[in-house]
């Protein structure tokens, strides 16, 4: 039986991202950008420092799920 009542609908690499992400926040968001896709993760937006000064990037997994690594905030 699955955990939630009908089931969920796949995420696919070939489809565009479902509408939610996961947010790993990390020192070093060049690194584990490069360690993701080294892994296989799918390149989707190299690091990029934002007006803020925080630097992002995404990738998406193994199951075309978005992820962002970010850098902390302030």
């Amino acid at each position: 039986m699955p955990a939630f009542p009908g089931g969920f609908a796949p995420n696919r690499r070939v489809e565009r991202p479902a509408g939610a992400e996961v947010g790993l926040v990390t020192d070093d968001v060049d690194a584990l950008y490069k360690q993701a896709v080294a892994a296989g993760a799918l390149a989707t937006l190299e690091p990029t420092v934002k007006p803020w000064g925080q630097t992002v990037a995404y990738v998406r997994d193994l199951d075309g799920f978005l992820v962002e690594l970010c850098s902390p905030v302030g």
